[in-house]
């Protein structure tokens, strides 16, 4: 880890921590024998995440014809793969602090927008979805540990960035000597998180500079470029400029395939904008 780097973890006096069954459901990512009955029994011991995943489900978003009133009962209704991602989502969100200074709120959402895309990109090539969604809810969450760190160089990068003379990740190693990708897989690492979705962090900022880029990293470049065109209110053939075509093809999709499928992507939703309230 850069000396830079170093600084800024020896800068924040309190790392965000995340609850022990968030730390297990994550490990077990790529275990299809992991037992999911059993994590929903260990969130109704995390209260502030197992009220988190009823308000949710009992919003709008849902739209379920009665109210849950049980993380037993949400399984039963919305399936086991429904609960992991809500207890994912939650969990993380419950582990980042409120900031100054800092749309803590339209951060998140761009967080569960790309994490939705990542997951269907990731599956149309035949790569891990579940990972590909949790990489996409971590994937920048070194932003607010460099915000934690540095706040006026924070707000000189996402100024440069927003005036578009350069990638966020360009400008970050030269601002800072490090990007956003590096700090959260250092972060992960710290957290004890597999290697397959550290990588896929670390990667995702720009992936074709590695000798041997993970894929999923490829997949959510991909979702991050589509869901930061969205919240700048770009149209289809706005963001279709944009997709860099070297990544997709990494991954075997095509400016065709995107050209028939980027509506189905902008159709998918979250339904997770509540767990930033």
């Amino acid at each position: 880890m850069s000396s830079q780097m170093n600084q800024l973890f020896d800068n924040i006096h309190k790392l965000p921590q995340i609850p022990e069954v968030i730390r297990t459901l994550i490990t077990q990512l790529s275990d299809p024998h992991a037992e999911m009955l059993d994590i929903a029994k260990n969130v109704e011991k995390e209260q502030v995440i197992a009220l988190k995943i009823l308000r949710l489900v009992n919003s709008a978003h849902f739209g379920l014809s009665r109210k849950v009133a049980s993380i037993d009962e949400a399984t039963v209704l919305l399936g086991l793969g429904q609960l992991k991602t809500l207890v994912i989502a939650s969990g993380i969100v419950s582990s980042v602090p409120q900031l100054e200074n800092f749309d803590v709120r339209k951060f998140w959402n761009n967080c569960f927008r790309t994490s939705a895309y990542a997951k269907w990109i990731a599956e149309q090539a035949n790569l891990s979805g579940d990972i590909a969604y949790t990489a996409g809810l971590l994937g920048n969450l070194g932003n607010i540990l460099i915000h934690m760190s540095f706040p006026s160089k924070a707000n000189e990068i996402n100024q440069h960035v927003k005036a578009g003379h350069s990638s966020r990740s360009v400008f970050e190693r030269t601002c800072l000597g490090f990007t956003n990708q590096d700090v959260c897989a250092e972060l992960c690492r710290r957290w004890k998180f597999p290697g397959e979705l550290i990588d896929a962090i670390q990667h995702s900022g720009e992936p074709l500079s590695f000798d041997q880029p993970s894929d999923i990293a490829c997949a959510l470049h991909l979702a991050q470029v589509i869901s930061d065109a969205v919240d700048n209110n770009k149209d289809q053939e706005e963001i279709l400029g944009l997709l860099p075509l070297p990544v997709a093809e990494k991954i075997g999709l095509s400016e065709t395939f995107f050209r028939s499928k980027l509506s189905d992507v902008l159709a998918i939703e979250s339904k997770l904008a509540g767990l930033a309230d």
